[in-house]
């Protein structure tokens, strides 16, 4: 047999040993005898077939013809042969079967989870070989067959939670039911629709996120059963007017009106795929293919079936249902994602579903609840008004349902029921109508459900507010206003249980420049809920959360530090909404706002604050308040919209002017009576009070800093005589403060002969306004100590001296430096004046209003023996003496320019401008002198004036040579009544000195304060 293997086998061997001579070889050697010839021939055609080798061998040289065969044709070749040598061997392996003396030990499965890893390896040649049979099958055996395998496949994906194999089996008979496509249905298809329905009512709860497939599918099958009843699509329901008239959000639920012309009308079908959905052209055949298909669906399948699928909706547990509307949701929003032709079908199983699942537990139900007030947000901004009107009208039916039901303490699902509709309101691009129906709904619910509303009432508040803050529709205002207006009427205190939200919503139509009259009566009712509060007889409502408290424009951080429970927590709602108020452009709500909240405030006040809550009342409330109307007039020239009282008020700026300054007076007196009133309970806030209204002074805007002064001015006049020791030691820092940082030491940054093309180092208003200030406050000073000067403890009569000296030398320095003055001018500070720029009515006033403080310490008892009065009298001296010596100095030097030229005044340049300031700054000095310095000498006492007599002696002397009668008199009488006695003569007064006192002319304090151009001009008189 080797040798018969060589010979046939070996390449090399050319004469092969023929079948005779394999037999004549091999006889005699069976004990002599020969072997059946039968049986050698039958050996060598074996051998001649199936070479005997090595199994190594043969992948050996298997490997080696394979890397050297090099054509095509040897390549298949060699793939035939391997081919033909593995089914050689399959086969003689299953002939061969099992040994019978081979055992094998069977082992039963004791848990089905091994059908898993079963099912993955073999899912997929399943899913080929069924899918495949089933598109080339039509006998009824095979189609159920396959039908029931899958089934029996996705029955085993689904409780595997094998998604990806449960997604391809569903998806893949889904296709086989021609609902997504444009073919002529069979039986087959039929009954896949069948089996669609079988697998959603067996494997619901395992289906997860495959519902889509099969609510997809029923959405198909329910616009046939359309087709072939000749009932009207759902698009034919929301045609523009030109089209149909406004059909009732019910009207669109009975869609069983027939349409004989429905086939000319749908020329148009949708093209489903995965997420894609579009409008193709429909021919003639396809019509019909659609009309057959339809026919033989209603033919074969009831409605009540889809029915029934939503109805059992019930029996799914809490993660299937979410699965399912989730599923469902998407379903319509493929339906309506074409404006042209939009369908509501899946939108209203939706409303089904909720319906009938609204008893499930509070968590399951908020899952709902999450996915279908997304949907129906997103519905309520179709392009087609029609469509999100029947949205809206849906989630009205589910709302009215749900508050049907009485909801339990300390829970809030009611205002995340009603969510969807504040979100609605709230949503850029929603139109006008749909929000109009919003507010309509929820007008009608607080009618008919008043009393079931519980934590909705948050949202309902919020509804109305954002129609309040709608600028679009003052009949939407009116409806959602009267709505409130009912919960205040009908039942107060759900409206006291919700009294932040309701204050909020309040202010939002106080807001409302539609209507001034909702705005007024929004402020009445917050007034109201005011006296509520302050009642201690009613009971006080629960805490408000931080959550709405934050919305207040800062109450929260405010509130947080006393937490909710705080009396605070519902007072500042109310007192910083009417705050917000003050800065409305209308007259009449800032006016009933501002006279609101500082009423509120003194009349109760005291009796419902502590200190902590003053202080955190001023800081929240009043502060604010202040800054509002600061910010108003520093951007006056950004219009707020709206502005006006239904009339034009010219420019944005002169809106501002007119707007701001009144207000903000307003404002700082009615704080002043509240300080006044209640001074007592708020004295420690004065630090607090001195700031705001110093912040006033300090403001741009020369109107609010008069404003502040004046306001600082009634606060003194007002309060001055209660105030103790420390109050005017503070108020007296305060006012040196103001003076300090309302000087204007910009004008000495400008070098004097700076180049003309040079720029003003500085603004012009801001200088030109501290120059206001500074007059002003010099004005105010001297009213204060004039009627408070007993209350005022020395130290702060020093410390106001103090203030009004920096202001009279800062003055009387600037005026001194002529060229400086000059280079203003010439850089175009005040250039329309005729003057030079100065500050001499500020020297004078300071000078003024200096001697006579100084002069009526001298009769203070209190300084008697005290540092103060040895400042105070070595202050005064210096005083009198240097304006005495520059007045003498300064007059000489005139008259001998008048002597030496006629007319002084025509010289040129700087030298007529020296002349013309000298002239100005006599004449000023000329009243102080007469009516100020020297009378107060000639009031001094007698041993006063002895102690002083020998240093003033030789500049009164000086004086009785001026030019100025008025002054040679006084210096007469200050002669007779003070001299005189000292050198033993009885004191007189000629009748002359009397007829010339007599002559009493106004102070210069008595005159009104500069504005802006006259505190620079300096002029006298």
């Amino acid at each position: 047999m080797i040798m018969l293997q060589t010979d046939l086998h070996n390449g090399q061997v050319k004469n092969k040993m023929t079948k005779d001579q394999f037999v004549s070889n091999n006889r005699g050697i069976n004990d002599n005898n020969d072997l059946p010839r039968e049986y050698l021939e039958k050996l060598y055609d074996s051998i001649a077939t199936n070479p005997m080798s090595l199994k190594e061998d043969e992948d050996l040289q298997r490997r080696l013809d394979t890397q050297s065969a090099q054509g095509a044709s040897q390549k298949f070749e060699l793939f035939v042969r391997e081919t033909e040598s593995i089914v050689q061997k399959s086969q003689e392996m299953m002939k061969q079967g099992v040994s019978k003396h081979r055992s094998t030990a069977y082992v039963a499965a004791q848990s089905v989870e091994h059908v898993r890893p079963l099912f993955e390896v073999a899912c997929w040649p399943y899913l080929a070989t069924l899918a495949v049979l089933l598109e080339m099958q039509d006998s009824p055996t095979s189609v159920e067959l396959c039908i029931e395998g899958f089934k029996h496949c996705i029955r085993i994906a689904a409780r595997f939670d094998m998604d990806t194999e449960r997604d391809a089996f569903v998806s893949s008979l889904a296709k086989f039911t021609y609902l997504i496509t444009i073919k002529e249905m069979k039986q087959k298809n039929i009954e896949c629709i069948k089996a669609l329905f079988a697998i959603g009512l067996s494997e619901g709860n395992n289906l997860g996120p495959a519902w889509q497939f099969v609510l997809h599918c029923i959405s198909q099958l329910e616009r046939l059963h359309l087709i072939g009843s000749h009932s009207r699509e759902d698009f034919q329901f929301f045609q523009g007017e030109e089209d149909q008239g406004s059909p009732s959000p019910a009207a669109l639920t009975q869609r069983s009106t027939s349409v004989s012309t429905m086939g000319n009308q749908v020329l148009k079908r949708r093209a489903h795929g995965l997420g894609v959905s579009a409008l193709v052209p429909l021919g003639l055949d396809d019509r019909q293919v659609e009309l057959v298909n339809s026919e033989s669906v209603i033919a074969q399948i009831d409605s009540a079936q889809i029915e029934l699928l939503f109805n059992r909706s019930t029996s799914l547990g809490s993660t299937a249902i979410v699965h399912f509307v989730s599923q469902l949701a998407r379903v319509s929003e493929e339906e309506l994602a074409l404006a042209d032709q939009p369908r509501i079908f899946s939108l209203q199983k939706l409303v089904e579903v909720a319906h009938h699942n609204m008893g499930r537990i509070r968590l399951v139900w908020s899952q709902i609840w999450t996915v279908l007030s997304r949907h129906f947000v997103e519905v309520a901004k179709h392009s087609n008004i029609r469509v999100c009107m029947y949205g809206i009208d849906s989630l009205r039916q589910l709302a009215m349902k749900f508050l049907e039901k009485d909801e339990l303490s300390n829970y809030n699902f009611q205002a995340e029921f009603l969510r969807p509709f504040e979100v609605v309101m709230t949503t850029p691009g929603v139109s006008k109508e749909v929000k109009d129906l919003v507010v309509s709904i929820i007008s009608n619910m607080v009618h008919m459900r008043i009393n079931n509303i519980k934590s909705g009432w948050k949202t309902v508040f919020h509804i109305l507010h954002s129609a309040a803050q709608d600028h679009g529709s003052d009949a939407t205002a009116q409806c959602a206003f009267a709505c409130i207006e009912k919960v205040i009427e009908v039942s107060y205190h759900l409206f006291i249980e919700n009294l932040t939200d309701g204050v909020r919503c309040l202010l939002a139509f106080g807001q409302c420049k539609a209507n001034l009259s909702l705005s007024l009566k929004s402020i009445a009712y917050i007034l109201q809920a005011a006296e509520y509060l302050a009642d201690k007889t009613k009971p006080e409502p629960p805490p408000p959360p931080l959550s709405t408290l934050a919305v207040m424009h800062g109450s929260a951080d405010a509130v947080a530090q006393a937490g909710p429970s705080h009396p605070a927590a519902h007072w500042f709602p109310i007192l910083r909404g009417l705050s917000m108020l003050v800065s409305d452009p209308r007259r009449d709500v800032r006016a009933a706002a501002l006279n609101g909240v500082f009423d509120v405030l003194r009349e109760h006040g005291s009796a419902v604050f502590d200190e902590d809550t003053w202080r955190m009342v001023f800081n929240g409330v009043i502060k604010p308040l202040f800054y509002d109307i600061h910010d108003q007039l520093q951007n006056g020239d950004q219009r707020p919209d709206g502005a006006g009282d239904g009339r034009s008020e010219g420019t944005a700026a002169s809106w501002a002017a007119s707007m701001g300054p009144p207000t903000c007076l307003a404002a700082l007196t009615a704080l002043v009576r509240l300080f006044e009133s209640n001074l007592a309970s708020l004295s420690f806030l004065l630090d607090d009070v001195l700031r705001l209204i110093e912040k006033c002074i300090q403001h741009e805007t020369e109107a609010v800093a008069r404003i502040g002064v004046e306001g600082f001015k009634q606060l003194l006049l007002q309060t001055g005589r209660t105030l103790d020791t420390d109050s005017w030691q503070k108020v007296t820092a305060s006012i040196l403060k103001l003076f300090n940082d309302s000087m204007p030491t910009e004008l000495m940054r400008v070098k004097a002969n700076a180049p003309g093309d040079s720029q003003l180092p500085f603004r012009k208003e801001a200088v030109v306004n501290q120059c206001v200030v500074q007059l002003l406050l010099i004005d105010m000073l001297q009213d204060a100590v004039e009627q408070h000067y007993e209350h005022i403890s020395t130290a702060g009569i020093m410390t106001l001296l103090d203030a009004l000296q920096r202001s009279f030398e800062f003055a009387q320095e600037f005026n001194q430096q002529i060229e400086l003055r000059q280079t203003l001018k010439r850089l175009g500070f005040m250039r329309e004046m005729k003057q030079l720029p100065g500050l001499l009515k500020q020297e004078r006033e300071a000078l003024s209003c200096s001697l006579k403080v100084l002069f009526r310490v001298q009769s203070d008892e209190r300084m008697l023996g005290s540092q103060h009065e040895v400042q105070a009298v070595e202050r005064l001296m210096r005083l009198c003496g240097m304006v005495l010596s520059n007045y003498v100095s300064k007059e000489q030097h005139l008259q001998e320019l008048t002597e030496a030229r006629q007319e002084p005044v025509q010289a040129e340049g700087s030298a007529k401008d020296r002349d013309v300031e000298m002239e100005r700054e006599i004449s000023g000095l000329e009243r102080i002198i007469s009516e100020v310095l020297l009378r107060g000498l000639k009031d001094l006492q007698a041993d006063q004036f002895a102690r002083h007599a020998p240093a003033l002696f030789p500049l009164l002397s000086e004086l009785t040579v001026v030019n100025s009668r008025e002054i040679r008199i006084m210096v007469r009488d200050v002669l007779l009544e003070r001299v005189g006695p000292l050198l033993g003569q009885a004191p007189s007064r000629p009748a002359e000195a009397q007829a010339a006192g007599a002559a009493e002319r106004p102070s210069p304090a008595g005159e009104p304060a500069a504005g802006g151009g006259e505190a620079l001009s300096g002029a006298a008189g």
